[in-house]
């Protein structure tokens, strides 16, 4: 089944790739704000509110980007990790598991790497991506493969590419393995045990790779936006990209 979706995909054109990750609601939300704080400002804030995106009120793309989007709109630019931190509180303060999300705030704004990224370059953050991952797990005190560490390096690779950054290396980091990926790996056939699902996206995303030149925020992006819709509007989703036929092949193939 792996080959099925494989070479379904391996037929979307880079662009189209390029379209689907910039209707994340991290995307679509955020991407005004990268240059009013600039980009290490911006960075740091895409890593912040990607760290505590989970347990929401809501669906992300409702309860969650848009309203962070309002408070930042009425706020000034933090001159500060610390001043982001007082920024962000009162938002945290009001969402689910308040207490764990302001100590996650306050764990990342306070430490080493927060000030690090917060002057750093796009092309720093591209060269070091991989140890910026192991960084920040260490810092969180997670695990490296974690869903929120993996979603919050998503947001970082998303603000670089933003800035037309594309060529860092997100191989290594794997799908953040949240509901709509599981149930979308499912309707496929395959096991959904968390590390299973984790190596068939990553051979899948190998396949792909071969072919055009994409990384895992990509596929992620087409997971989650995918992952939970009938076969008749993933049908419609891809109708939209102009790749009508690959939906009709797609919903073939699940159950």
């Amino acid at each position: 089944m792996g080959m099925g979706i494989e070479g379904l995909l391996v037929q979307i054109p880079i662009e189209v790739w390029d379209r689907i990750v910039e209707e994340e609601p991290e995307w679509r939300y955020m991407h005004r704000f990268l240059e009013k704080y600039g980009f290490g400002r911006f960075a740091v804030l895409m890593v912040a509110a990607g760290l505590n995106d989970f347990q929401l009120k809501g669906k992300a793309e409702i309860a969650y980007w848009p309203k962070l989007r309002d408070l930042l709109e009425r706020k000034e630019v933090p001159a500060s990790p610390q001043e982001m931190e007082d920024m962000l509180k009162g938002f945290y303060t009001k969402e689910r598991l308040a207490d764990l999300k302001l100590k996650r705030l306050n764990r990342f704004l306070s430490s080493e790497l927060a000030d690090k990224l917060w002057i750093a370059e796009p092309k720093e953050v591209v060269e070091n991506f991989i140890g910026i991952w192991y960084e920040l797990a260490a810092t969180m005190r997670q695990n490296r493969d974690a869903k929120t560490i993996a979603f919050a390096m998503k947001c970082l690779g998303i603000s670089l590419l933003m800035t037309g950054e594309s060529n860092f290396s997100f191989e290594k980091i794997p799908i953040p393995v949240d509901y709509r990926v599981k149930e979308f790996t499912k309707r496929l056939g395959v096991s959904i045990d968390d590390e299973e699902v984790r190596r068939f996206w990553s051979q899948v995303l190998e396949g792909i790779r071969s072919r055009v030149e994409i990384n895992m925020i990509h596929l992620d992006s087409l997971i989650w936006q995918i992952g939970v819709l009938s076969k008749t509007e993933i049908v419609d989703y891809f109708a939209k990209l102009g790749l009508r036929e690959v939906g009709e092949k797609i919903a073939e193939v699940m159950r």
